[in-house]
């Protein structure tokens, strides 16, 4: 007997539509509460921690099955602060059944409802996120399509860097992937600093994606630093490129360092924005603006992460540049601030206090961040707002490498001339070197002084050589350690004849000046020369050889305690009667310098006094009759023995030289 076909078809259909229909029962009727102890096993032996489902698991059929789990959880770290590391309320997905017959694991929906998550560092710098490796091949991320999160929340600590942070994590499920539908808020403590931050971000799932630009707008503010941004990442998680716009404005530059290791000099308050660029290692700002202080900035900064230290390189320009605004470089202290913490205005007060006498700055380099990068920063002051200082403008150039610091040149532009200095800074050891050479090149006597009215008319070039070497923590400290030389010269030129006479003391002169007008004196030279050593500064020479009048000055200025002990002695070359000519003394110290002269001037006036009752009216002007024992000095000579010391600073220079200039000066005081 033949079976048709039609009936075999028919056999086959209710066998397979027999078998469907006890798998639909199956799957309704079966506990999938069984399957826990399973997938429980199957997690814990592949992460090394204990996870647990504490509800109910079950499966709802459809050709995209629904499946979700109520209470789960993965331990955290032994040494952890906290337990669970993972804790879900519930978690629900759909899994493609066709994806899934042709072997890849695609969830169109996920719904996570309270996810938290504890992330945390150890002191040692364990990490409680690296779970138990696997031989086998790392298992990739299924395709997720739409994912919606409900009050999750991620923790993160770091107990070295004093971080605590708590992020609340949401998305609008009503949201279109353009309107941003993630929604995040951060706050508690990042480096020990009050942190809180808000971002608005695309769809989650394009955050896997390393390919996918991912639309960003986010604030945040760390202690007194605010940074804002709004543009695109791709690749979020390993941060692959970036394009944002970038604001960022605080109280203190240095206060980025923890935050971005770039390290920065201490700073007024200041803004600055622009187009944050990332690729690969290097992150940039080209054309950024901004201001620090009174200051405006502009130009380029790249910072590449790729080498053996990060390297920032930067071209600068300030249009208009506040002397203060660089204090901060060379270790002023700075005072409290408004928005400094009761302890930090204490801390301040003190410091300021200890500072209370002293000029030299005395905060101590950070050594550390000297040698956690490297640096070539051109920068250039194009005009100074200072207008009491006679600085025109400013160019320098600093290189960091492995914690040798560089500067060379700076550049001032100094009264119609220039101060070039090239600095060292060697912090590779504990206590930095330092090596620094100053030229001063056709310096203006009228432009150095532009408050004094009495050069006004006065003519005069000045030049000279600075060159010492030092040790120490600070600024202060470096100059109190330094050994060197330091010289001026000016040959040739004019100097105001009232100057002169007021320096002498010659009322005579001063009241002929005033009624007559003022005229100049010829200057035949002028040199300073100071030998340096230990941070005390001695005279070597120091005399200025005018028509009129030379002024000779000698003694001491110490950098250790920052103490001046100065005599200066006018030798006037003509006669006059009403001179009160004495030597002038400047002691005190640098931030409170106090000016008297000789005591000799008292003997002169007191004299005059007792001969004015005792003898007759001519007989008391004796003592202020002036015989002029000033002579000519050599300025040749001087200017040839202080140049011939700085181009061959380990030659003394010939004993003759040095010596008689203070031997003929007290030959004239003897004389006097």
């Amino acid at each position: 007997m033949s079976i048709r076909p039609k009936t075999v078809k028919k056999t086959i259909l209710l066998i397979f539509g027999t078998l469907f229909v006890l798998v639909i029962i199956f799957a309704i009727w079966f506990d999938w509460n069984m399957l826990k102890p399973y997938v429980e096993r199957q997690v814990t032996e592949k992460t090394g921690r204990e996870f647990t489902i504490r509800g109910d698991l079950d499966v709802r059929l459809s050709l995209n099955p629904l499946v979700s789990i109520e209470g789960l959880s993965l331990a955290n770290a032994e040494w952890g602060t906290q337990q669970p590391m993972l804790d879900v309320d519930k978690a629900a997905f759909r899994v493609s059944l066709w994806n899934l017959f042709l072997g890849d694991i695609v969830l169109p929906e996920v719904s996570i409802t309270k996810p938290k998550i504890i992330l945390e560092k150890s002191g040692d710098g364990k990490r409680n996120w690296d779970l138990k490796k696997e031989e086998e091949k790392k298992m990739e991320l299924p395709e997720i399509g739409r994912l919606v999160l409900d009050q999750g929340k991620v923790i993160f600590r770091d107990p070295k860097t004093k971080t605590d942070v708590t992020v609340s994590v949401h998305t609008d499920p009503a949201a279109d992937a353009r309107e941003m539908p993630l929604d995040v808020v951060a706050e508690g403590t990042f480096t020990d600093l009050k942190f809180t931050a808000k971002a608005k971000g695309g769809k989650v799932m394009s955050l896997a994606d390393k390919t996918l630009p991912y639309p960003i707008k986010a604030s945040a503010q760390i202690g007194t630093t605010y940074a804002a941004v709004d543009g695109i990442i791709t690749g979020l998680a390993e941060l692959a490129a970036m394009d944002l716009k970038l604001e960022v404005r605080g109280e203190d530059l240095s206060a980025l360092y923890p935050m971005v290791g770039i390290v920065f000099f201490p700073s007024p308050p200041y803004r600055i924005s622009g187009r944050l660029t990332h690729q690969n290692t290097e992150w940039s700002m080209k054309q950024f603006s901004g201001e620090v202080g009174k200051s405006d900035l502009g130009g380029d900064i790249l910072f590449d992460t790729g080498g053996e230290r990060p390297m920032l390189r930067a071209d600068v320009v300030s249009k208009v540049l506040d002397l203060n605004d660089l204090q901060g470089f060379v270790g002023a202290r700075r005072a409290p601030q408004p928005q400094d913490s009761p302890a930090e205005k204490q801390e301040k007060k003190a410091s300021i206090e200890a500072q209370r006498d002293r000029l030299l700055p005395d905060q101590e380099f950070k050594v550390d961040r000297l040698r956690a990068m490297d640096a070539d920063v051109k920068f250039t002051g194009e005009s100074i707002r200072n207008k009491e200082l006679p600085v025109e403008h400013l160019v320098t150039h600093l290189k960091v490498d492995d914690g040798l610091l560089t500067m060379d040149p700076v550049n001032f532009a100094v009264a119609g001339g220039n101060i070039i200095s090239r600095v060292t800074i060697n912090a590779r050891k504990d206590t930095p070197a330092a090596e620094a050479r100053m030229d001063f090149k056709k310096l203006q006597l009228p432009k150095l002084f532009p408050k004094i009215e009495l050069t006004e008319d006065s003519m005069g070039v000045i030049g000279g050589t600075t060159t010492v070497t030092g040790h120490g923590k600070s600024v202060g400290a470096l100059l109190a350690s330094a050994d060197g030389n330091f010289g001026l010269i000016m040959s040739g030129g004019e100097i105001s004849k009232l100057m002169l006479d007021i320096i002498g003391l010659d009322g005579a002169r001063i009241l002929k000046l005033l009624i007559a007008g003022d005229k100049n004196a010829r200057i035949r030279c002028a040199v300073s020369d100071f030998d340096i050593k230990k941070g005390i500064m001695t005279s070597e020479a120091f005399v200025i050889d005018t028509t009129e009048t030379n002024i000779i000055g000698e003694g001491s200025i110490s950098l250790v305690d920052e103490t001046i002990d100065l005599k200066i002695s006018p030798e006037p070359k003509h006669f006059s009667i009403l001179s009160l000519r004495t030597p002038v003394h400047i002691n005190g110290t640098f931030k409170d310098p106090t000016v008297y002269p000789d005591k000799m001037l008292a003997v002169r006036i007191g004299s005059a006094v007792l001969l004015g009752i005792f003898a007759t009216p001519a007989a008391a002007l004796i003592p202020l009759i002036e015989t002029g024992p000033g002579e000519d000095n050599n300025c040749r000579a001087l200017i040839a023995s202080v140049k011939d010391t700085k181009s061959h600073p380990a030659k003394e220079a010939p004993p003759q030289k040095k010596e008689a200039q203070p031997e003929k000066r007290r030959n004239n005081a003897e004389k006097r």
